[in-house]
């Protein structure tokens, strides 16, 4: 019985590598090997992954294309990935089809132990409900105003006093883990009215941060192992899983302590005159009740999805405007005259206030720059979704149901950045 039960597995493994061999050879994309597929070219790269997506998709004619990468056992259906950055099929995706493009269960089940079913990491009515609550939130008057006075207060006394010192003393700063903490101290502050602290001076390390790194990190490294693989680590307790596992346990004695302490706090809101207005506090104050465990999950949705995207593009931006000094002449010239107009003249170089959000309003240059910079680099250049039905993209590339798609944001990176 053990003997066939071996051969018929042998003959079903051998049987699907024939099969993907002879499909694999009609594709389009990176080269596929026998047998392997493109897991040589794929591990190859696995230090430069969006360079060589990239490289294959303009190979197949052109910087707007679609290719498909063979990887046998690893992609969900049929053993294959389609890729595109055609603007048409992400219109198609992104808009035309939504529906037909969820997250779906690979990505769901990467992340869930982190972000459960937070608005990062859910589909349908769950992720619709948390979209439409957190857009209203966020439009509002009093969340403006809060946001203006979390990133004013970092702004002035914390990230500015760094590069004064800096200055003086003519001492190199890391820039970009410089505005890796303003932008999670900010968004720590919207998301759950808690200032960690991360820029406080000496540059302090934070217990919550840093689980919350490596959480995401070992979260990250699922995407690499076929699902029944890391669920095996996790059950057995190797590697990153149990970092990820420790990460957890700290992440959610931070969080519960701050939804307890919240709780009593607005309890006592019309005593103390203090209201608080991040966006846990607004969720806690609605008619529904929510469990600590979706409040937690709401928080650090929105903790991932707005602190190493803000800090990536403002690093890329700084970075280019050391490559073209004539932007920044201009961007410092634009800044300069509106300050003029709005706080006088003797304040044009020297103010001792961040600008409001009506003074940034009028910096046009300013936002085209930004504008360029992540058409440039993208802060989230690649998302993953899952084909629910079988689809045709406008390019004609057929998706069948249940395979995995990735759409690229890709551009030439020409010599000069194309803002007047």
């Amino acid at each position: 019985m053990e003997m066939s039960t071996a051969l018929l597995l042998f003959t079903a493994v051998t049987a699907y590598l024939l099969w993907f061999t002879f499909i694999s050879r009609s594709l389009k994309g990176p080269r596929v090997w026998p047998l392997l597929g493109s897991l040589p070219g794929l591990i190859e790269n696995c230090d430069r992954m969006h360079e060589w997506i990239s490289d294959n998709l303009r190979a197949c004619g052109g910087t707007y294309q679609t290719c498909i990468c063979a990887i046998p056992f690893l992609a969900r259906k049929q053993g294959f990935v389609t890729v595109t950055c055609d603007p048409k099929n992400l219109e198609h995706i992104l808009k035309t089809r939504f529906d037909n493009y969820p997250k779906g269960p690979t990505w769901q089940a990467v992340f869930h132990d982190l972000l459960g079913q937070g608005i990062f990491n859910s589909d349908g009515d769950t992720w619709l409900f948390q979209r439409k609550t957190a857009a209203l939130e966020f439009t509002t008057r009093t969340l403006r105003q809060a946001m203006a006075r979390w990133v004013n207060r970092a702004i002035k006394l914390r990230f500015c006093p760094i590069l004064e010192t800096a200055q003086v003393n003519a001492e190199p700063v890391d820039l970009q883990d410089l505005l890796l903490r303003l932008t999670f101290d900010n968004i720590c502050g919207l998301a759950f009215g808690k200032d960690p602290q991360t820029l406080a001076p000496g540059l302090p390390e934070n217990s919550f941060a840093s689980a919350f790194d490596r959480a995401t990190e070992a979260s990250l490294q699922r995407f690499i192992f076929p699902e029944v693989i890391w669920k095996l680590k996790k059950w057995l307790r190797l590697g990153m899983e149990v970092s990820l596992s420790r990460s957890l346990v700290h992440v959610d004695e931070y969080l519960s302590s701050v939804i307890s302490s919240r709780k009593l706090e607005l309890l006592n809101q019309q005593k103390d005159g203090n209201p608080h207005d991040d966006l846990l506090s607004r969720f806690m104050k609605k008619k529904e009740s929510y469990s600590d465990s979706f409040l937690q999950h709401v928080a650090l949705n929105f903790i991932l999805a707005g602190r190493d995207t803000s800090s990536a593009a403002l690093s890329w931006f700084f970075w280019l405007m050391i490559q073209n000094p004539i932007m920044e002449e201009k961007i410092l010239r634009e800044i300069c005259m509106v300050l003029m107009e709005t706080r006088g003249e003797d304040t044009c170089m020297w103010f001792d206030e961040p600008l409001g959000f009506e003074e940034v309003d009028r910096l046009i240059y300013l936002k085209a720059a930004l504008s360029e910079t992540l058409r440039l680099y993208p802060s989230v250049p690649e998302d993953s979704k899952h084909v629910v039905a079988d689809d045709i993209l406008p390019d004609g590339t057929f998706v069948p149901a249940g395979v995995i798609g990735y759409i690229f944001n890709i551009f030439d990176r020409p010599d000069e950045v194309h803002v007047g």
